[in-house]
């Protein structure tokens, strides 16, 4: 029987890169980190939430188009934060979409890049499953 979603692996030109992004981006830290063979591998998770999902990022020189994976979710705790995040990433020039509010049930979010292309949408008011 399953028990719950553990990660998502996702490739990145530089795996360290990538964690440094989501540790001050997303709130996360560096669970592990190794070299396997030739390849950088680093955990990340929520910094406050030891049962989050972890995101496995894999160095690889493999050439892949921008944005590969459709984006992650993160909730935040109201439309301050969006905005502030948004204000944030514009300064950045990694805004991908503007903060707004698309019904009752997407919620509030924004949208930016990470250094491989990849969406993390940071929303509020969104539906609950």
């Amino acid at each position: 029987m399953l028990e719950r979603l553990d990660h998502i692996a996702l490739f990145t030109s530089d795996a360290r890169r990538a964690a440094a992004f989501y540790c001050e981006w997303a709130g996360m830290k560096i669970l592990h980190e190794r070299l396997e063979e030739e390849t950088r591998v680093v955990w990340v998770r929520l910094a406050h939430d030891d049962n989050s999902l972890m995101i496995v990022l894999l160095e690889t020189d493999e050439q892949r188009p921008s944005g590969w994976m459709d984006h992650f979710g993160f909730h935040v705790g109201n439309r301050a934060e969006v905005d502030e995040i948004a204000a944030r990433a514009r300064r950045a020039g990694i805004l991908a979409e503007e903060p707004q509010y698309a019904g009752p049930v997407v919620g509030y979010f924004c949208m930016i890049r990470d250094p491989d292309g990849n969406l993390l949408e940071f929303s509020c008011e969104q539906l609950k499953a």
